[in-house]
């Protein structure tokens, strides 16, 4: 979903709250039908973002293997140095890689245990 369109989902969802806060039970039960599925179209984007992060990652260890090079990443750095040579894609990049090129949100959900 595009953010515009989640941006005026979220307001509508917030003037039917308001509603049903103020008795009207059919916004009330609109409400809670849209904001569950608000939070199963965010579940789904994220494990979308998350599955584009582990093919990424998978075409750079394949393409490593197929070149006969030993494929040693020991710690998130040193995949994040092999990425940003790997990727050339901007929307890629951005996906795997982050603003920054410190990792993605994605990449940090997927590639992060919770003990780091």
């Amino acid at each position: 979903m595009r953010g515009g369109e989640q941006v005026k989902l979220k307001r509508r969802l917030e003037s039917l709250q308001k509603s049903g806060a103020a008795g009207n039970e059919g916004a009330a039960g609109e409400a809670r039908l849209l904001a569950a599925w608000l939070d199963d179209e965010a579940i789904t984007s994220r494990k979308r973002q998350d599955d584009r992060c582990k093919v990424l990652v998978g075409a750079l260890v394949g393409t490593l293997m197929a070149s006969g090079r030993a494929v040693v990443l020991q710690d998130h750095r040193t995949l994040l140095n092999a990425l940003d040579e790997f990727l050339s894609r901007p929307a890629e990049r951005l996906a795997v890689l982050g603003t920054d090129g410190s990792g993605s949100e994605a990449f940090r959900r997927v590639f992060t245990h919770a003990s780091d």
